[in-house]
């Protein structure tokens, strides 16, 4: 078969029998469909941007356009997936038997963002133990091998021996990085338990929250003093957090979320305090979902730094109107140097920012 004919054929199936494929969906793609099904021919629908990629887009079912400023995403649906879906959806949306399913997966999306990979029997135990009494390990079963997302996040680790089959968070994308990292830091352990509540909220769509007790704080001072609204201060906390799960600088990190411009000194050491204990403070995922704060106290290490170090401007800063330059830069890492102590970080120690690296490879590289 040519692969034109191919292309026709699959298109062909997907408008044809939306019955199979609709029902394998989340529910937050459910009502995203129901949503352009009702806004009807040549439009789109606004929605919260979300880290990860819905289903509907791998496929390209949709057409996608993200704003400016990460906040919002606008999905577009070609006319002939529109009439096709319109039948149908809604009397799924009324299934008993698939609320069920969009429960489970809500769980199970909370427990592999807040881990990041697990393997799949340990995914399994943790998934059981928060269904317990709602829904038997059949129905369990029953519904993750019915969810498309499942079934792309299930995968095979191999090696000269074995297959083992794991389970990873739709947000991770260097899985064998990851196993580096946990394999370095293999002296934690146990997971950290979460509570229900802390699990179905990292596992909402589009916007999940991961608890952490500055969220608030931070959120409150974007909106303050950067007129960042909820829906931005929270998609910039949210990016806040991924990109230190996904290994980069926290520093970096930090000045990414934050308008520094429009800041004053006082306000910047201020933000960059709370933003550092809220990195302290977040489930990382090579920690197996403790924070920093309590891998330090698992390991015997101390007490994490809360107070941030008063920070200075440097003339080429105060010459740009609050630019960021080497030496505010270099003195701002300097706050994490004392995460696990407050005695001396050797170059070759683990760096206390939570990175997995090497001091002299992260916030000791310029020291």
């Amino acid at each position: 078969m040519r692969k034109e004919e191919y292309v026709s054929c699959l298109a062909e199936a997907v408008l044809t029998c939306p019955d199979i494929w609709i029902p394998q969906l989340t529910h937050y793609e459910w009502l995203l469909l129901q949503k352009l099904v009702k806004a009807g021919a040549n439009t789109y629908v606004e929605e919260p941007n979300m880290i990860m990629t819905s289903t509907l887009e791998l496929l390209s079912f949709v057409a996608t356009d993200r704003g400016l400023n990460g906040d919002k995403i606008r999905y577009m649906i070609c006319d002939e997936l529109r009439e096709a879906v319109a039948p149908h959806i809604d009397k799924f949306l009324t299934s008993t038997e698939e609320n069920s399913r969009f429960v489970l997966e809500q769980y199970a999306l909370g427990i592999l963002n807040l881990y990041g990979l697990l393997p799949y029997t340990e995914f399994l135990k943790q998934l059981t133990g928060y269904l317990k009494g709602s829904m038997t390990k059949d129905e369990i079963a029953k519904g993750l091998s019915n969810s498309m997302l499942m079934r792309q996040l299930t995968f095979d680790i191999e090696d000269i021996y074995n297959s083992v089959m794991y389970v990873r968070s739709p947000l991770l994308l260097e899985v064998e990085d990851l196993e580096e990292r946990l394999y370095a830091h293999r002296a934690i352990k146990s997971l950290k338990k979460f509570t229900v509540e802390e699990v179905l909220s990292a596992g909402t769509m589009p916007v999940f929250y991961i608890s952490n007790p500055h969220s608030d704080q931070l959120k409150g001072f974007m909106m303050r003093k950067l007129g960042y609204n909820e829906e931005l201060a929270e998609a910039k906390i949210q990016w806040l957090w991924y990109a230190i799960q996904m290994d980069e600088n926290p520093m970096s990190a930090i000045v990414s979320a934050i308008d520094t411009k429009v800041l004053s000194m006082q306000e910047l050491q201020e933000v960059v305090g709370i933003a550092v204990n809220y990195c302290n403070d977040c489930p990382r995922w090579f920690l197996k979902g403790h924070s920093s704060t309590e891998a330090s106290a698992l390991l015997g290490r101390g007490e994490s730094v809360k107070t941030p170090p008063r920070i200075v401007a440097g003339p080429t800063m105060k010459a740009a109107g609050m630019d960021i330059t080497p030496k505010m830069q270099t003195m701002v890492d300097g706050m994490f140097y004392d995460t696990f102590s407050g005695t001396k970080i050797g170059r070759n120690d683990p760096c206390p920012c939570g990175s997995g690296k090497k001091y002299k490879k992260c916030c000791g590289r310029d020291n």
